[in-house]
């Protein structure tokens, strides 16, 4: 018997590979879908490659093919190609993950860079299957080989950029992973991880021989990966807090103390930020002119969920001795902005943000709105709830045919909103089910459940059903100086973003103009066309 050479080794691996994959391993399938896994993916998700670098690779055929496959099985569900007719959306990346685990697998004790990118891209792909312990065992396989590089692992300057911007993702990943796992991140850092070094614009535009490594922070400078990263503590003590809620371990007064300093905490972040990062209309501008609106947007929506977390314990109107009025407006204004965020993220070219982990944000900032819904009688409030309310569940159904996950969050929107109808008990009290519904933003809950032995003191004003909301029109959008100033400067467009026919999506843009039906009408609507068959989604613009 004789042993093949290596050439053809490789040979015979590649018509393996071919037989395992056919069509949907063909070069020009994998030329299409690499694009649309930066255009789509990369960038709002993580920051761990240089873009011109890889398509460069890509194109010459050098590219590590542990990456292509996991980039395709992120990116299948955005394309178009006939090669995936007939084949859900959501389900067309599982033939590229399992070539991509295979070919990690075969390097798992390989020290460098692309090992670690690699299991991170496996870990995204997990995450988006709504599979917690895969995402949560592949970051931490990442975190644990990053430990291991060393500077001739990154020569270059782009290989160096990339290590400081994987080192962040997975910082970034890190403190996630472990809110959804219910456990407290393993940081690799002391404090925070290595910043980037090159400004997010230029490290995603410029060619290789263009970038400069610099530890400069001019006020011009575009470093919102590096913004974000300083957000991560918070997030992690916003989630402890409100589970120690939740169990009682602390007293709502002792609550209030320690929101008091985390609310403090992330509007010094917001104050602190360098003026063209700001959230205005005229910086979100300049940052789409830069190719990085996207992640702009990604960066501010970020900071208004953690607020909008943070705060909806005091959505609680029978706690009204410790004054929750004022806290409870903050909530809903911060849910207010997450929804015109995605609302500008869908109306404005290149800065659709369609990963899973906003279907999440949408679901919070969803539940928010259902409070206004149920307690308020001012017509204004109404309308705007109402609207973003069904703007929030376009986006979750569009959303839903590209990640199987974004069923566990509708599902999730569902108890809650039986919850709210069914319950003697007040539905925003932060028990167990709420504090998980609120940080744990892929796992699956079963439905809610009213455990209470007596019936709570009732809500204040509260009323028998959703308030009806008759007179609506366009809403005049939130007065708060926090958020986009639009009108005052450019005069282009209102503080709210108006809803586009072009997202509307059949049937369920018809709820605006049911002016006769009730808000119970209007969500129970939504969310029975929500969690109707994937087959009609399919068919979705």
């Amino acid at each position: 018997m004789t042993t093949p050479n290596p050439e053809e080794a490789t040979q015979n691996v590649r018509r393996a590979e071919e037989n395992v994959l056919g069509a949907f391993g063909a070069q020009e399938v994998l030329l299409e879908l690499v694009p649309l896994y930066f255009q789509y993916v990369h960038n709002i998700a993580h920051t761990i490659f240089h873009e011109p670098s890889f398509l460069h690779r890509l194109h010459e055929g050098k590219a590590s093919m542990t990456h292509v496959y996991a980039m395709c099985a992120l990116a299948a569900r955005y394309s178009e190609n006939r090669v995936f007719n007939n084949i859900a959306r959501c389900a067309r990346g599982k033939i590229y993950a399992t070539e991509a685990i295979r070919r990690c697998h075969q390097h798992m004790v390989a020290r460098g860079l692309e090992t670690v990118q690699g299991f991170l891209l496996i870990g995204f792909y997990f995450g988006g299957e709504g599979d917690i312990r895969g995402k949560h065992v592949y970051v931490g396989l990442a975190r644990l080989h990053a430990e291991l590089l060393s500077p001739a692992d990154t020569a270059t300057v782009v290989l160096r950029e990339e290590r400081r911007r994987t080192w962040l993702t997975i910082y970034i990943a890190v403190h996630w992973s472990a809110s959804d796992m219910a456990v407290e991140p393993v940081s690799p850092f002391h404090d925070m991880a290595p910043l980037p070094e090159i400004d997010d614009a230029d490290f995603q535009t410029l060619g290789p021989e263009q970038l400069v490594e610099s530890r400069t922070s001019p006020s011009s400078r575009c470093d919102m990966w590096a913004q974000m990263g300083r957000t991560l503590n918070i997030y992690t003590r916003i989630n402890v807090l409100l589970r120690r809620l939740s169990q009682n371990a602390i007293s709502f007064e002792e609550f209030c103390k320690e929101a008091a300093v985390l609310e403090h905490g992330l509007d010094q972040w917001a104050k602190n930020l360098p003026p063209n990062l700001t959230y205005s209309y005229d910086n979100f501008m300049l940052m789409i002119d830069k190719k990085v609106g996207k992640t702009f947007l990604s960066m501010h929506i970020g900071y208004y969920h953690f607020r909008q977390m943070l705060l909806f314990p005091f959505l609680d109107t029978r706690l009204a001795r410790w004054t929750t009025r004022d806290r409870a407006a903050k909530c809903k204004e911060s849910a207010t902005i997450v929804s015109d965020i995605l609302q500008y993220s869908q109306t404005t070219p290149q800065c659709k943000m369609e990963y899973f982990i906003y279907g999440h944000i949408a679901v919070v900032s969803s539940s928010v709105h259902l409070d206004t819904l149920l307690c308020s009688d001012d017509q204004s409030d109404l309308s705007s709830a109402r609207q973003r309310l069904v703007f929030n569940f376009q986006f979750l159904m569009g959303l839903k045919s590209y990640w199987s996950v974004v069923e566990h969050y509708v599902t999730h929107l569902r108890s809650f909103q039986n919850y709210c109808r069914d319950s003697m008990s007040d539905a925003f009290v932060l028990d167990n089910w709420m504090a998980r519904f609120l940080t744990e933003h892929s796992s699956a809950l079963s439905e809610r459940r009213d455990n209470s032995a007596h019936p709570p003191a009732a809500r204040v004003d509260e009323p028998s059903s959703y308030q009806s909301g008759l007179n609506d029109g366009v809403p005049s959008g939130s007065s708060s100086d926090s958020q986009m100033e639009i009108a005052g400067k450019s005069g282009v467009i209102g503080t709210k973003p108006t809803l586009d026919p072009a997202v509307e999506f059949n049937d369920l843009s018809q709820l605006l103009d049911g002016r006769g039906m009730s808000g119970e009408a209007i969500v129970n609507s939504a969310l029975n066309w929500l969690l109707e068959d994937d087959l009609r989604l399919e068919q979705l613009p």
